[in-house]
């Protein structure tokens, strides 16, 4: 068996937040979530953030904003989907798009 090359993350409920839609601003991170960020990378894991984020189209926030947000806890790149839900896009969770991505600027090995 090969090794875990990378872990993909998302935002939202997850690392932190409500698990709706919080201005980068003003995002919390839940009490570990930086010590298990941290553990990650060292573990020579590639850490990508993956969300959906719609108020980027409604011009709330911009893609920006989060890519210094996840910058900001260590994460290798993140994928953002700035698309409406009801846009017709590649990228938008659960699609592939995102994680098709980063396999390919990372060259991350997606058959494990």
């Amino acid at each position: 068996m090969k090794p875990i090359q990378a872990v993909f993350l998302d935002r939202d409920g997850t690392i932190g937040g409500t698990g709706h839609f919080v201005h980068p601003n003003d995002f919390q991170l839940y009490p570990n979530s930086a010590a298990a960020l941290r553990l990650l990378r060292e573990a020579g894991l590639l850490v990508f953030a993956f969300t959906n984020q719609h108020r980027i189209a409604q011009g709330q926030a911009s893609v920006e904003q989060f890519e210094q947000q996840f910058a900001s806890y260590g994460f290798h790149q993140a994928y953002i989907c700035p698309h409406e839900a009801n846009d017709e896009c590649e990228c938008r969770k659960p699609l592939p798009g995102m994680l098709l991505q980063a396999a390919a600027d990372y060259r991350v090995d997606l058959r494990l």
